[in-house]
């Protein structure tokens, strides 16, 4: 009985370890050649993805353009309702799942777990794509100040943050498309996330299959 709960006790400490790993981002290149023009104009949903994984430094820009930090007050590159900055952007690659941790550009390691077959579901043709960007609304931080029409306006900042997402993709020469399909329960679990949180949008990112 002993040896169960010492077992039981060191799976606990083992797991909090891991909630609180943090690894921090690359500071983002924001001197990117492609204007937004030409990022409107080349701007398509892509499925098919190369077998090719995307760097660090890549992946701290595409995060800053979604919903990174860009002024010294903590505001953000994607606008959102009374201020209520309620969006979050999570990370799940093969290796694992994280919360980005936008006013430190780091990510938080939340799981070791592959969810990308979870986030595709019934469209398995963009499960091999090396990052899936998860948008997560908490509820309780806007419906606080917005009452009942916190639902329609955090639909409206979760699309923000997709648009940043679909524009800085392109911008560095990746694809991607916006999804509202994936299997919310499990990812909901495996994310640790409560009734007040809402899962928005997935985005599948890579370099499109030629």
């Amino acid at each position: 009985m002993k040896k169960v709960s010492l077992f039981f006790l060191s799976l606990i400490i083992s797991t909090n370890m891991m909630a609180q790993e943090i690894i921090q981002l690359p500071e983002p290149n924001k001197n990117v050649s492609t204007t937004l023009f030409q990022a409107l104009q080349k701007r398509h949903s892509v499925r098919n993805f190369e077998d090719k994984s995307i760097d660090m430094p890549t992946l701290s820009q595409i995060l800053w353009a979604a919903i990174g930090v860009n002024r010294t007050d903590g505001r953000m590159t994607a606008p959102t309702a009374v201020n209520a900055q309620e969006i979050s952007v999570y990370v799940a690659t093969k290796a694992g799942v994280y919360l980005y941790l936008n006013k430190e550009n780091a990510l938080k390691v939340i799981s070791k777990q592959d969810i990308r077959k979870e986030i595709a579901d019934k469209q398995t043709g963009v499960a091999n794509a090396p990052v899936f960007l998860i948008i997560v609304s908490d509820l309780g931080k806007i419906r606080s100040k917005v009452g009942d029409r916190a639902l329609m306006m955090t639909a409206k900042d979760a699309g923000y943050v997709s648009q940043n997402i679909c524009l800085g993709a392109v911008a560095l020469g990746l694809g991607t498309v916006p999804r509202h399909g994936m299997n919310r329960e499990v990812i909901k679990s495996v994310l640790g996330l409560g009734d007040n949180h809402e899962l928005m949008l997935n985005h599948p990112i890579g370099y499109p299959r030629k």
